[in-house]
């Protein structure tokens, strides 16, 4: 029955009931029982008909005060044919599209939250009076502080930088992005990217996004970079300009004499040398950084290889008296590229010979580490200052560059030794007390 149904419905009864009242003036003891009869069928009718249309109104006025909570799982129970079932279906209809958009908004909002905290960059989000509104884990993880409530903290209260702050404060009046480097030596030292970018509402700044990429090792590659150039320049140009100078010498004339011309030949001999050296340690420095290099990887003794290389340096260790020994176990076995392992021990070796001490002693043993076996070169030299253990391995890296340049080296062995053993995935090391030698030291899986 349509609710315009119900109405008509309702006249009738009332128009009924006024008949049987006039009706009951007129022909009283007639028409008692009649009258009796039309006031309680009008009253029963009426009392059907308003709560038919007053339930369903309640029912969805409940509704309405769920749904303004934000809560939109129930719906309206009472589905008629009339014109508040209709109202009824519409309300949960609407009811369902919210709810779907809401799910999809909250699961967008997770994957958003999700990326957000997951990125390798430090971001945070600053509100016009300098406010943090949001930061993610890595910008909590930089600077040392924990979750902050939205608009409650200040910037300069939970990160103490005031390069940072003057980029925002710039972003916020002036309302473009700005990009800076800028070197952060607390809590951490490093070097970042720093650019903001203002966020805007009708053409008014409302606060400031900021983006922190941590360009330390870029920088640090760049200082390589930079260096080795340098140095290769350099050690190229030494030899270079010895050379050249003593052909000019001896085309000058004294090519004629015997006396010295033998020893400038000689001189420019030992220049042509070094500079092989040098070019084929960088050729080869250069293939092991490609990583493109296949190991020919066996079973071998390392001892058998280690006492053939040994009696290489014989000579060289015996005119400073240094003595030799390998302490490697006869039975010790290992699986890996013979030939560029027997290029670590003799880089290791050769430089402990060089920067040894007379009557100085090295010993080459071994010990089981984790997964893997740990060879160590020992020697009793003078050691290595503490601030360049960090730096040893670095390409043409030199504690005392004068005693290098002495010693004929070219600054990158210790670079090769540690590309070939990080090729076997193992790992390398040193440990050095000033005045008391090194333990040079590599380790090669099991």
């Amino acid at each position: 029955m349509s609710f315009k149904a119900k109405l008509i419905l309702s006249y009738i009864v009332i128009i009924s009931a006024s008949f049987g009242i006039v009706s009951f003036f007129l022909e009283a003891k007639i028409l008692a029982i009649g009258f009796f009869f039309a006031a309680a069928l009008s009253f029963v009718a009426g009392s059907v008909i308003a709560r038919s249309v007053t339930v369903p109104i309640n029912d969805m006025i409940g509704l309405f005060r769920e749904y303004s909570d934000g809560d939109f799982t129930r719906r309206a129970s009472h589905i008629s044919g009339d014109e508040i079932g209709s109202l009824a279906k519409t309300l949960n209809k609407m009811a369902r599209d919210i709810e779907d958009k809401m799910s999809r908004i909250t699961t967008q909002n997770q994957r958003l939250t999700a990326i957000f905290d997951n990125m390798i960059e430090g971001v945070a989000v600053i509100d016009v009076s300098g406010h943090i509104l949001s930061a993610n884990n890595t910008m909590k993880r930089i600077f040392g502080f924990q979750e902050v409530q939205a608009g409650k903290a200040l910037f300069l209260e939970v990160i103490r930088n005031n390069e940072i702050w003057d980029v925002i404060s710039t972003v916020l009046k002036a309302g473009e992005p700005v990009s800076k480097e800028i070197n952060i030596i607390y809590p951490v030292r490093k070097i970042f990217r720093v650019n903001a970018t203002p966020i805007s509402e009708s053409h008014t700044v409302e606060g400031c996004l900021i983006v922190l990429h941590d360009v330390t090792e870029m920088k640090a590659l760049e200082t390589m970079r930079s260096d080795f150039v340098a140095n290769v320049s350099h050690e190229l140009k030494t030899p270079l300009t010895s050379i050249k100078g003593f052909v000019e010498t001896l085309m000058d004339g004294a090519l004629d004499d015997k006396e010295h011309g033998r020893g400038f030949l000689k001189i420019i001999q030992d220049h042509a040398n070094r500079l092989d050296s040098l070019v084929s340690d960088i050729l080869a420095l250069a293939h092991l950084e490609s990583r493109e290099m296949a190991l020919d990887k066996k079973d071998f003794s390392p001892k058998v290889e280690a006492d053939r290389i040994i009696s290489g340096f014989a000579a060289q260790a015996g005119r400073s008296g240094i003595k030799i020994k390998n302490e490697l176990p006869a039975g010790l076995s290992v699986n890996a590229d013979k030939k560029r392992i027997d290029q670590v021990l003799t880089n290791l070796i050769d430089n402990a010979v060089r920067f040894n001490r007379s009557n100085g002693e090295i010993r080459l043993f071994s010990q089981d580490a984790s997964g893997a076996t740990k060879f160590i070169v020992e020697d009793s030299g003078s050691g290595i200052p503490e601030r360049d253990i960090s730096r040893i391995f670095e390409r043409f890296y030199r504690v005392d560059k004068a005693r290098s340049h002495e010693s004929g080296g070219t600054g990158l062995g210790l670079s090769i030794v540690k590309h070939i053993v990080e090729l076997h995935d193992g790992k390398v090391g040193v440990e050095s007390v000033e005045g008391l030698g090194s333990k040079f030291w590599f380790t090669i899986p099991k």
